[in-house]
């Protein structure tokens, strides 16, 4: 199943090291939920919130197409992952690097 499916549907991928989760946040409460994206390192056993932009959509469907769009302009050397650590943004774009090129990815895990 291609990547950007499989993120969709099952709201989550495991790439390379990396869980990437679509999720949604209301933090400030005062907004409505927001698309985020949240990445869990193997390596360090740590949970990270891609702190890029994403462009909030008018719906739900919207907010996810924009979330997943990031991380394809990330897969394809566009754009870079910007976690608050710099050497898991570089292991994350390493690994999203590899989606750009392949649709292979396991959903499950």
């Amino acid at each position: 199943m291609e990547w950007k499916k499989r993120l969709r549907e099952d709201g989550f991928i495991e790439v390379g090291g990396f869980r990437v989760e679509l999720t949604l946040d209301n933090t400030f409460m005062d907004v409505g939920y927001i698309p985020r994206i949240a990445v869990y390192d193997d390596l360090t056993g740590r949970w990270h919130v891609l702190r890029n932009p994403i462009p909030r959509g008018r719906t739900l469907e919207e907010n996810w197409d924009n979330a997943v769009a990031l991380l394809e302009r990330i897969a394809g050397g566009k754009e870079w992952p910007v976690l608050g650590d710099d050497e898991v943004s570089e292991r994350l774009a390493r690994a999203l690097l590899g989606l750009g090129s392949s649709s292979s990815t396991s959903g499950s895990g």
